[in-house]
């Protein structure tokens, strides 16, 4: 059973493997502003920030490359059995672990994401078909932006209300109103802004 969740990485993250699939992966986790260091034999270059321990990588010395107090790691090797070994390891610390390719021996999968602004949304098919998860984000691409208005419109009222029941009233009301949303539509979201504030007072008066 796959947990869909949102997870704050606090600690440092370790991904096994510099190449092509590594370095994907330092892309999306350096995203969310992750701590990452990446392990390989080879002298890479890396993006700005991300560190570098340049050693052989064997299942006798990943007590020394995987530390206590690690967040997350990611097994991007071309060795079935390091990759498997990395993800053994990890489970006995109790460190989540992502196997590329590999997701019945991963404790944590990556999603594909349609991201604006503060607005995300996680797309999986638990493993079995990533291709059709990143076509289903291209779907999702067009109208996220728009997601991401009503998030601006919606969050200062709801600072403003008490109580889940009468936040979710109000909001109810304002994501309804048909002014309020042919303005986020439109773009206008200063308008928007107004008109969900306008909306809001009658109702709070009510």
């Amino acid at each position: 059973m796959r947990l869909p969740t949102v997870l704050n990485i606090e600690g440092p993250v370790i991904v096994f493997g510099g190449g092509e699939v590594g370095m994907r992966k330092v892309e999306y986790l350096g995203a969310f502003g992750a701590h990452i260091t990446v392990v390989d034999e080879e002298d890479l270059t890396l993006p700005e920030g991300v560190d570098l321990i340049r050693r052989k990588i064997t299942l006798d010395n990943l007590s020394d490359l995987i530390p206590e107090g690690t967040a997350l790691v990611v097994a991007a090797l071309s060795s079935r059995e390091l990759n498997h070994g990395i993800a053994g390891h990890c489970r006995s610390l109790g460190i989540l672990a992502n196997v590329v390719d590999d997701p019945d021996v991963s404790t944590i999968l990556f999603p594909a994401l349609s991201m604006s602004g503060d607005v995300n949304i996680a797309i999986s098919t638990s493993g079995r078909c990533p291709f059709l998860a990143r076509k289903i984000r291209e779907e999702l691409d067009g109208g996220v932006e728009e997601l991401a208005n009503w998030l601006e419109v919606l969050s200062p009222v709801r600072e403003r209300l008490s109580g889940i029941d009468e936040k979710n009233r109000v909001l109810e009301l304002v994501y309804g109103d048909e002014e309020t949303a042919r303005l986020v539509r439109s773009g206008d979201l200063e308008g928007a802004k107004a008109r969900a504030w306008e909306v809001y007072n009658v109702h709070s008066e009510s």
